[in-house]
C-alpha cells in the first residue's frame, strides 16, 4: 500500500476536554458516572499529558496544533504586548507563527474540520468545514467556514452558543443558573458536531468542550471533596451532585459524537492541562511595587485613594469588593495604575505566570537598559521570589523561579515574559491589583480551582494499542503522532516526537531504539505558517466582547 492509499484510509476525531485530569476523570469513571468514557479508555491506551509553560488554555492547545513550545509559535497567553502602547491586545489564529497539523493535512488533501478548537478564530478558509472558538466575539461575525453554514443550520439546530457566560462570578447563588447555561452551551455544541460529522466529509475532525475547565475553575474544592476553602455543608453537597450530572450529561455527549464517526475511526481525547486547588491570589504587582521595582501612577484616581486611605464605614472593604467585581471605574487595566517612567518590572496578567522588566529599546516606555542593568533587574525578581513566604505558615511559597531563556526558545522568545514563576505548586495565582492585601484567600467569586501541568490522553481504535499506560507524553507529541497515522511527514521543527507505544504496527509504527525517531528529519528552522499575519483581526467593540468574556472567566 503506498503512503497515498494509506493516508487516504485513515480518519481521527479528536475531542478535547479542556483542563480534564485523571485526578477527577478516574473517580467519576469508577463510580459509573461516565461509562462511555470509561468504555473508550478500556478499549484503547492512556497518559498524563505534560503541558507547556504556561497550562492555559491559548498557548496550551496552540502547542497541541503546531506540534511545538511557545517560543516557536509565538502565543504565551490571551493576550501579547505591543510594540506602541503599554495595552495589550487579544491574540488570534493569526498569531500563530507556525503550521498546525491541520495545515499539513491540508497540504496533502486531507479533509479537516473544527469545532470550537481555541485560537482558530478567525477561522482558515482551508479548513474544509468549521465553528471558531470562544476567542469569537459573537455569532454576528464571521465565524464559520463555509461562511454561510451558520444560517444554513441555525434553523434546524437552534441558535449556537460560543461559551457559557461565566455568571459564578456573582456569588454562590449564581452557580446554579451557571450550570444550566453550561448544559446548554454543551448540548448546543453536541448537536452542531453530531451533524456535522454525520453529514459532511472529514479524514479529521476536532471539537473542544470547554464545560471541564469552567466546572473545574467554580467549583474544584467540592468535586475534589478536598474543602480546603469551605466546610462541607448539605448546600455543597447539593452543588456537587449538580456538577456530577453535568459531567453526566457530557458523557453522553461524548457517546453522541463517538457513535457518529464513521467505522474504523481512531479517537483521541485529549486535555490541554489539567487542575488543582485555588487557595490564594497573589497581589504581584503591588509586591513589585514593594520591592521597588514598580512605581503607582499619581492618577490612580479618587477610587483608588479612597480606597487606600482610613476605613470609614467599612469603606476600604466595600469598594475593594466592588473593584474585584469590577462594578466600579476603579478596576481599570493594570497599565493605567502605573507610572512608566519609575517603573522598572511589571505584570502583565493573572495567568500567564510571568513578570516583564520595561526594557529601554523594547517597551513603548522602558526605561531599563539592556545588557547589565537588564540582567540585575532579572536577578533582583528572582531574589524576591525565593524570599516570598506563606502568609499564615511562614514557608517558601516558590515552586519554580527561571529565567525565560531557560524554559523557552525559538524565534518568539522576544514575546515570552522575561521571568517565568509558579508559586504553591499552582495554588496561588497572580492578581494584578495595586490595592488591598498582598494575598487573598480565594473565594466563590474567585473560583476555587486553577490549571496545573498534568493533563489526559485516551486513545482508541484500529490503529492504537490497547491496555497501555504510557509512562510520559507531552502535549507537542499529540500532533506529530496524528501526522504519523496519516503518514504524513513529521516536520523538523517540531519539538514533539511520535508516541510510538500507542500505535499498533499496522500503522507501520514499529518502536524505535533508545535516543532514535522514525523518519525523522534533521531538525530544520521553524517553518512560517500560511498566510500568517499579526494584525488583529477584531474591531474596538469586538475587542471589548472579548475581553469582557476573558474576564469573566478570571483570564485578564
Amino acid at each position: 500500500m503506498s503512503e497515498a492509499e494509506a493516508a487516504t484510509q485513515a480518519r481521527v476525531l479528536v475531542i478535547g476536554l479542556d483542563g480534564a485530569t485523571f485526578a477527577l476523570l478516574d473517580g467519576w469513571m469508577e463510580r459509573g458516572l461516565m461509562p462511555n468514557l470509561r468504555r473508550l479508555t478500556g478499549e484503547g491506551s492512556r497518559a498524563v499529558l505534560r503541558s507547556v509553560m504556561p497550562p492555559v488554555t491559548a498557548p496550551a492547545w496552540t502547542s497541541f496544533a503546531t506540534g511545538v513550545r511557545p517560543g516557536k509559535h509565538g502565543v504565551f497567553d490571551f493576550a501579547k504586548r505591543q510594540p506602541d502602547r503599554p495595552a495589550r491586545r487579544i491574540v488570534s489564529s493569526r498569531d500563530v507563527q507556525v503550521p498546525t497539523m491541520w495545515d499539513l493535512l491540508d497540504d496533502a488533501d486531507l479533509a479537516t474540520a473544527l469545532i470550537n478548537v481555541p485560537v482558530t478564530y478567525p477561522l482558515s478558509d482551508r479548513t474544509s468545514f468549521g465553528i471558531s472558538d470562544m476567542l469569537t466575539p459573537s455569532t454576528d461575525v464571521q465565524f464559520t467556514n463555509p461562511p454561510s453554514l451558520y444560517e444554513e443550520l441555525r434553523p434546524q439546530l437552534g441558535e449556537y452558543i460560543i461559551d457559557a457566560p461565566p455568571n459564578h462570578l456573582k456569588g454562590r447563588q449564581a452557580i446554579a443558573p451557571f450550570l444550566d447555561a453550561l448544559e446548554k452551551c454543551t448540548r448546543q455544541r453536541t448537536r452542531y458536531t453530531v451533524h456535522l460529522l454525520k453529514t459532511r466529509e472529514w479524514d479529521f475532525s476536532m471539537v473542544v468542550f470547554v464545560g471541564t475547565d469552567r466546572l473545574q475553575h467554580v467549583l474544584w474544592d467540592v468535586l475534589s471533596g478536598q474543602f480546603k476553602l469551605y466546610p462541607r455543608t448539605a448546600e455543597l453537597e447539593r452543588y456537587k451532585e449538580r456538577a456530577e450530572s453535568f459531567m453526566s450529561l457530557l458523557d453522553e455527549c461524548i457517546g453522541d459524537i463517538v457513535g457518529a464517526r464513521p467505522a474504523e475511526t481512531d479517537v483521541f481525547f485529549v486535555s490541554d492541562h489539567g487542575f488543582g486547588p485555588l487557595l490564594r491570589k497573589f497581589r504581584v504587582n503591588k509586591w513589585l511595587a514593594q520591592e521597588g521595582l514598580l512605581t503607582p501612577s499619581r492618577r490612580r484616581g479618587r477610587v483608588g485613594r479612597l480606597v487606600a486611605s482610613a476605613d470609614v464605614l467599612r469603606l476600604r472593604h466595600r469598594v475593594a469588593r466592588l473593584l474585584a467585581r469590577g462594578k466600579i471605574s476603579g478596576a481599570t487595566p493594570f497599565w493605567r495604575w502605573i507610572n512608566w517612567s519609575r517603573t522598572r518590572a511589571y505584570a502583565a496578567s493573572t495567568t500567564e505566570m510571568g513578570i516583564y522588566v520595561n526594557l529601554r529599546g523594547r517597551e513603548p516606555n522602558g526605561i531599563v537598559a539592556p545588557g547589565e542593568e537588564y540582567e540585575k533587574v532579572r536577578d533582583s525578581i528572582l531574589a524576591g521570589l525565593r524570599r516570598l513566604r506563606h502568609p499564615e505558615s511562614g514557608r517558601p511559597l516558590l515552586t519554580m523561579a527561571c529565567r525565560r531563556e531557560e524554559i523557552f526558545d525559538g524565534s518568539h522568545l522576544e514575546d515570552a515574559p522575561d521571568i517565568v514563576y509558579v508559586l504553591e505548586d499552582g495554588a496561588c495565582t497572580a492578581d494584578l491589583r495595586l490595592e488591598g492585601p498582598l494575598f487573598e484567600r480565594a473565594t466563590w467569586r474567585t473560583g476555587t480551582g486553577m490549571h496545573r501541568f498534568d493533563g489526559i490522553l485516551i486513545a482508541c481504535g484500529p490503529n492504537i494499542q490497547r491496555g497501555k499506560r504510557l509512562p510520559e507524553a507531552e502535549i507537542i507529541d499529540v500532533a506529530p503522532t496524528i501526522l504519523k497515522l496519516f503518514h504524513v511527514p513529521v516536520p523538523g521543527h517540531m519539538d514533539g516526537r511520535v508516541l510510538h507505544p500507542l500505535l499498533t504496527q499496522a500503522t507501520g509504527c514499529v518502536p524505535v531504539r533508545d535516543g532514535e525517531d522514525d523518519e525523522r528529519p534533521p531538525p530544520d528552522r521553524e517553518r512560517p505558517g500560511p498566510d500568517r499575519r499579526e494584525e488583529s483581526p477584531y474591531s474596538e467593540e469586538e475587542t471589548r466582547q472579548v475581553e469582557e468574556r476573558l474576564r469573566g472567566l478570571g483570564y485578564l
